[in-house]
């Protein structure tokens, strides 16, 4: 992905030297636009570079420039909302009054795009996310990393040792 740099467009740069990158075309008026460019917002401020991307069909040739490393995995054809530090990351939200429903479907929907993935959270127990996560990993579903936007911060919930 270092040569694509031509693709994305420099949104802001942090004194921490994190950095946020659009990619051209991003659809600003979709629904979780706002929430992704937070989340980007707060992991630049971390020192993270952060590319954040938009859906292109894989037989477009611009697939394979940006999301060409999920070729061969369980991920090929899809398209997760940013790049961090070289890791794809899938965001999640739901709006609903069944916060277990929710988290369900945002859990589901999400591993299902990356192993990495941040989740809008739902005021749900850790614990009941946790079991819900060891489920996918008992059923051989990869997970590396869960985290939790609440729409201001970024909090880690489950992460994979190593």
């Amino acid at each position: 992905m270092n040569d694509s740099y031509d693709l994305f467009v420099e949104y802001k740069k942090y004194p921490s030297g994190g950095v946020i990158w659009l990619m051209l075309g991003i659809d600003t008026a979709s629904s979780d636009y706002e929430d992704i460019l937070a989340i980007a917002n707060c992991l630049a401020k971390d020192g993270h570079e952060v590319k954040v991307l938009h859906a292109v069909h894989y037989k477009d040739p611009l697939y394979q420039v940006v999301f060409g490393e999920l070729m061969g995995t369980r991920y090929y054809r899809k398209c997760p909302d940013l790049l961090v530090d070289g890791t794809f990351v899938e965001y999640e939200s739901y709006t609903t009054n069944q916060p277990k429903n929710a988290f369900r479907n945002m859990l589901h929907n999400g591993l299902s795009q990356s192993d990495s993935i941040i989740l809008r959270h739902c005021n749900l127990s850790d614990g009941f996310m946790l079991r819900a996560i060891r489920g996918y990993i008992l059923n051989g579903i990869s997970v590396n990393s869960i985290q939790i936007f609440n729409g201001k911060k970024i909090r880690v919930l489950y992460k994979t040792e190593g």
